[in-house]
């Protein structure tokens, strides 16, 4: 058995605990499944698989904070963060049960950072719906997610005048012909589009 010599209530469903083994971590209470948040009380007695399932939710707010650190950041994707903290260490099963929790609670947004991920690239690069849609799949956005934001984009944005203006960097590249065409299609813009001007560059 493993019985608790120390709790202290940090935030309204978070504790830092200190077991007789010497242990000491945090924990939120959403991270348990079994065990009852009435039993983390000095000298209470746990099982080894309590205990376990007490290490995991320490585990999963550890994986929740360092999560946080890179949302404090910038706007993440679950499919990024999920790399992110496996190169911290940390199980598929414990991210699992963290990203979940923070996209609950509205802090991690796959169509967020779709959304703030359009803004920066378009400062830089002048590029089509095809290769905007096909970068944000890249970056494990969902195809829907991914399909809504950048037609939600293109509402205010006229592809027209974006495609004028990569056929223009495509002149003065001095590319022509099919060099030109591998051009265009590769900034995402549809082959109605190429077509329309090809002959004349």
């Amino acid at each position: 058995m493993f019985f608790i010599t120390n709790v202290k209530q940090i935030l309204k469903e978070c504790y830092q605990i200190t077991f007789s083994s010497g242990s000491c971590f945090f924990l939120r209470l959403t991270y348990l499944t079994s065990v009852s948040a009435k039993r983390l009380k000095i000298n209470e007695g746990f099982s080894e698989e309590e205990m376990q399932e007490l290490i995991d939710a320490g585990l999963a707010y550890s994986a929740e904070r360092v999560a946080m650190s890179y949302l404090g950041r910038s706007e993440q994707c679950r499919f990024l963060l999920t790399r992110k903290l496996k190169r911290k260490g940390f199980d598929d099963s414990i991210i699992k049960v963290a990203l979940d929790f923070l996209e609950v609670q509205g802090y991690l947004s796959d169509t967020r950072f779709a959304q703030a991920w359009l803004r920066m690239r378009s400062i830089n690069h002048v590029e089509g719906q095809l290769r905007l849609l096909s970068e944000l799949m890249s970056r494990g956005i969902d195809r829907n997610i991914a399909k809504v934001v950048v037609e939600e984009y293109f509402a205010d944005i006229d592809e027209d005048v974006l495609f004028a203006k990569a056929a223009g960097k495509c002149r003065k590249l001095g590319k022509t012909g099919v060099a030109a065409e591998s051009y265009l299609r590769n900034k995402g813009f549809s082959m109605k589009q190429i077509n329309s001007i090809i002959s004349i560059l």
